[in-house]
Parts: structure tokens; C-alpha cells; sequence
């Protein structure tokens, strides 16, 4: 993914947080994070000087999630009869992350031994999170046709914030992007099969989230000299 399409993404959450835009062309962003070189996200960005030792807590907000700005257009413009997404499947798709990817993050905590609360404190971290470029390669309405053949089931970028929830100060960032599982040969596209494989997609990435947490716990608090593109 390349850093002009990472700058409208991070910037259409940005927008949609009420937050300042990062840039992805600068190693520090303008809301005065360092970029640093994650070991399991494609970017990441660090506030020099954060301690993250203090959190057992986590508030976990509504995950926004968007289409690729063009892809419903464009997918509906090829689609065989019967085969165009719908106004109320597109909202059922959206729905359906934005569900799926809460609870997947909420457990993922819970699991790692974080309190998921709703009140904020000094030990509370807030996670605002989103699921953007979101496309499938076959959404399943209730008509169209029998069988449709995909190596995947989609792709979506993600992009996760955590804040102080007493000082609202944003602490990090991180961004991925990626397709869902490509098992190397076709498969027929059911929706079950597109959820469990979004699914998993989705796993992974609370997963890689949760471990990032505990590994910038150990080696907090953040060097206040923190150079660009440095590896914690």
C-alpha cells in the first residue's frame, strides 16, 4: 500500500475521530507522534515520552467502518443481473464488521487480562479503531447467482488509536492493510465462509493489538528521544 493512499485513509478517520490527521509522508505526524518500524503492522506511530505501565483498563469505542470509496460503485457497475449490492446489504456488510470486529477486540483483551470498562480513569486506555478500504470479492445478497468462485474473501485496512481517556492524549497509532486468507485455489463464496475468513482476518489483527500493548508496557516508558523509523 503505498503512502498516498495510507495519507487519505488515515485522514478520513482522522475526520471521522474529530482528531488531527497524521501524515504517512513524515515520520512525525502533526498531532506529534514518531513513526517507529512495528514488527507486525505495516505503520506505526509512537507519542515520545508515553508510559503505558498504568493500564489494566481499556474502553473499547464503536469501530467506524467504510467501503473503498469506489468499490460499491464499481462492483455494481460489472455485476451480472441479480448480482448488485443492494442499499440494505451494503449497511448489513458494514454492520456485520463493525459487530464482528467489536466483539473480537473486546474478547481479545478480556483474554490478555484487561478490564473492558465504559468509565474513564488514570488507568483506563481508550481504543478507537476502524476498519476502512473494506471490499469483498462476492457479497451474497438473498437472490443472484448459485455459485461464485474467489481465491479471498475480500480486503480491508485497519487503523487503531489509543488515548489517555483522563487527558484525551493520543499515545499511538497503528495501520495495516491486508486481504483475508488465500487458500490457493478457488472457492465457492458463501456468506458463512466470508464472515469466518473476515473473521480471522479480524483475530489476527486484535491479536497483533493486544501483544503490541503488552511489548510497549515492557519497555516503557517511551524513549522522549525518540527518532524516526527506530525499532522498540
Amino acid at each position: 500500500m503505498n503512502y498516498n493512499r495510507w495519507s487519505r485513509i488515515i485522514a478520513l478517520f482522522a475526520f471521522t475521530c474529530l482528531a488531527v490527521a497524521a501524515s504517512a509522508q513524515t515520520a512525525k505526524s502533526p498531532d506529534g507522534l514518531v513513526q517507529i518500524k512495528p514488527r507486525k503492522m505495516e505503520m506505526a506511530w509512537l507519542l515520545p515520552g508515553a508510559d503505558f505501565r498504568r493500564y489494566t483498563k481499556v474502553i473499547i469505542d464503536g469501530t467506524q467502518v467504510a467501503f473503498e470509496q469506489s468499490w460499491l460503485e464499481d462492483y455494481n457497475l460489472n455485476a451480472q443481473l441479480g448480482e448488485n449490492v443492494s442499499p440494505e446489504l451494503a449497511a448489513k456488510i458494514l454492520g456485520a464488521a463493525q459487530t464482528n470486529f467489536d466483539g473480537i477486540l473486546r474478547d481479545a483483551f478480556a483474554k490478555a487480562g484487561y478490564q473492558v470498562v465504559t468509565t474513564t480513569g488514570p488507568d483506563v486506555l481508550r481504543v478507537n479503531s476502524a476498519i476502512l478500504h473494506l471490499m469483498l470479492n462476492a457479497p451474497r445478497g438473498e437472490t443472484g447467482p448459485d455459485i461464485s468462485w474467489v481465491l479471498t474473501a475480500g480486503q480491508a485496512a485497519l487503523i487503531v488509536e489509543v488515548r489517555d481517556t483522563v487527558s484525551n492524549a493520543l499515545l499511538g497509532r497503528v495501520a495495516d492493510e491486508r486481504e483475508t486468507q488465500d487458500l490457493g485455489l478457488r472457492q465457492i463464496a458463501t456468506n458463512s465462509r466470508t464472515l469466518s475468513d473476515f473473521r480471522q482476518l479480524f483475530s489476527l489483527w486484535a491479536g497483533i493489538c493486544v501483544r503490541a500493548l503488552g511489548e510497549l508496557k515492557s519497555v516503557s516508558p517511551v524513549p522522549k528521544n525518540l527518532t524516526p523509523n527506530q525499532s522498540l
